[in-house]
């Protein structure tokens, strides 16, 4: 995926001006009740807070290296380094048994081809509790015998697929699944861009669990032609962990990645299976958090609070101010706060599934 001369212009005019047009309008005196008038409203007391925040961070950075700021390593792609920021988080655990999993997968009897909501009443009534019973049933031991070889010797993508057959991704049997995998397997993914879909992602962020803790790695880029690597090496995050965890990423975040390689003449890969946690978060904490926005969530179930955050509308603004003034300052609420994101996802991943 060598890039082409006309991504390299590409590159040269976006390095001139990061973003040609804002994509939000400033709520005036923040008056809310006019924000259904705006696309992306963003009220004026958080829009000059943070055009003083900008100016502050390039007056505190002004004389500091990014590499300074962000201490990281190069990662080697096909197509050039990747500056990569990396970390580890204290990050608690819930029991990872995948055996009793299947266990309680076994006394589903929905899992049975043909048996639905009221014919499980019926033959729990009859003695049948478990899929196994259902082996010794005239009608059922056929479909029974094929879910049983399933949950007895099928992989863990085999045994999601069977669930994911009955039940809606929204649904705790399905997250309760993710214990048939191995915790190294899992990898949470969140990425910060330059705008809606067309427009340049400037930070890929994965973490993944490693020695009890959470590692997150962040792929930085520094400047336009460090899109590609920064890509390439999400790529191979992906495929060497296979499981994605993300929140609203099969809706943003994937088709974004799937869109920007597809611009260089490349595909991302596919993960081996996907749990997106905004679906079982709505299901679950829908009430009680009606916007169940990501930091709405982790402010509710962990007391996080962000301090100096930057609404997301205004991300170019401080990567603009970045690219002209080749001062990290503006980079670190965006860096920061794709780092939170990461933590947060895995925290109420496993709080989710420890709730299935």
């Amino acid at each position: 995926m060598t890039m082409p001369l006309v991504f390299e212009t590409a590159s040269r005019l976006w390095r001139d001006r990061v973003t040609g047009s804002q994509e939000y309008s400033v709520i005036k005196n923040d008056r809310l009740h006019r924000a259904f008038l705006s696309r992306s409203p963003v009220p004026e007391s958080e829009y000059r807070a943070a055009v003083s925040y900008r100016t502050a961070l390039l007056r505190m950075f002004q004389d500091r290296t990014l590499e300074d700021v962000f201490p990281g390593r190069f990662v080697a792609t096909p197509e050039g380094d990747c500056y990569c920021i990396s970390r580890r988080h204290p990050l608690p655990l819930p029991p990872w048994d995948g055996d009793s999993t299947r266990r309680a997968l076994l006394a589903d009897l929905s899992l049975v081809y043909g048996i639905g909501k009221h014919t499980k009443r019926y033959l729990k009534g009859r003695g049948y509790r478990t899929i196994p019973d259902l082996l010794q049933h005239r009608r059922f031991s056929a479909p029974a015998r094929e879910c049983l070889r399933v949950l007895e010797e099928g992989s863990p993508c085999d045994v999601l697929s069977l669930v994911s057959r009955w039940y809606p991704p929204s649904h705790s049997r399905h997250l309760a699944s993710a214990r048939l995998f191995d915790l190294s397997d899992f990898l949470f993914l969140d990425i910060e861009t330059l705008g809606i879909f067309q427009r340049p992602i400037i930070l890929v962020g994965v973490a993944f669990v490693e020695g009890g803790r959470l590692a997150t790695d962040q792929f930085l880029v520094r400047s336009m032609e460090e899109e590609l690597p920064a890509l390439l090496a999400a790529g191979e995050a992906v495929r060497k962990r296979g499981v994605l965890v993300t929140f609203n990423g099969r809706a943003f975040d994937v088709p974004y990645l799937r869109e920007r390689c597809a611009l260089y003449g490349g595909m991302f890969p596919a993960a081996v299976t996907h749990f997106d946690v905004l679906h079982p978060a709505r299901r679950l904490f829908g009430q009680k958090y009606p916007d169940c926005r990501l930091c709405t969530l982790e402010r509710g179930l962990f007391g996080i609070t962000r301090d100096q955050d930057v609404p997301s509308m205004m991300v170019p603004e401080f990567y603009e101010a970045y690219a002209i003034h080749d001062n990290p300052g503006p980079l670190v609420p965006i860096v920061e706060h794709n780092c939170q994101d990461l933590v947060s996802l895995a925290r109420l991943f496993f709080h989710l599934v420890e709730a299935a």
